[in-house]
């Protein structure tokens, strides 16, 4: 079997949107279609469209109550296998778009350097991965601002504030992002 390459715009659009870029509503998906529909009722409140984070549901309601940046949860069809009938419920796109500079590499726990960025010069690092929670220490930005970031140092990490984790927390999906605590200090503690 063999399947097309995706256009060059679909890879780069992939490609931001996993670095927490917003996007544009042309760059994303107009409508995806269920094939197998008692494998799509299995699919939990985030799921892929494509390469893009779509998500309903329980997870739908809480983040359109928060501060999402630029980004935001942008509404979008699913239609079953004849790709007529629109699939019951209502879905959205998870559009990011905020990064704010938070992490405190060298004050933090597993975080390694991974080297320095060709375009814009900044140090990039990777978290290991927690040991404990507070491993990843913070500066006080994060209590400011949009309430889920990316931070563009930190590779393939989402952040997201207290309110929005309690939020999660209380319905019963904070394991659904695997999430751990950081710990807040002064930037030059």
């Amino acid at each position: 079997m063999e399947l097309p390459v995706p256009p060059e715009e679909v890879l780069a659009a992939s490609k931001r949107h996993r670095q927490g870029f917003s996007l544009q509503r042309s760059e994303f998906p107009e409508a995806i279609a269920v094939w197998d529909e008692k494998r799509f009722k299995k699919v939990k409140d985030i799921f892929m469209a494509g390469p893009f984070y779509a998500v309903k549901g329980r997870l739908a309601e809480i983040l359109s109550q928060f501060d999402l940046g630029e980004g935001g949860l942008i509404p979008f069809t699913i239609y079953k296998a004849d790709l007529e009938t629109p699939y019951p419920g209502e879905f959205f796109l998870l559009n990011f778009g905020c990064h704010k500079e938070t992490v405190l590499p060298e004050q933090s726990r597993n975080v390694v350097k991974r080297g320095i960025s060709v375009k814009t010069g900044q140090e990039l690092w990777k978290v290991n991965g927690w040991s404990k929670e507070g491993d990843v220490v913070v500066s006080p930005a994060v209590l400011e601002g949009p309430d889920l970031w990316f931070d563009p140092a930190i590779y393939n990490k989402v952040f997201m504030s207290d309110l929005l984790v309690k939020a999660l927390s209380e319905i019963g999906l904070k394991d659904v992002f695997h999430l751990e605590e950081c710990r807040i200090i002064a930037g030059d503690a």
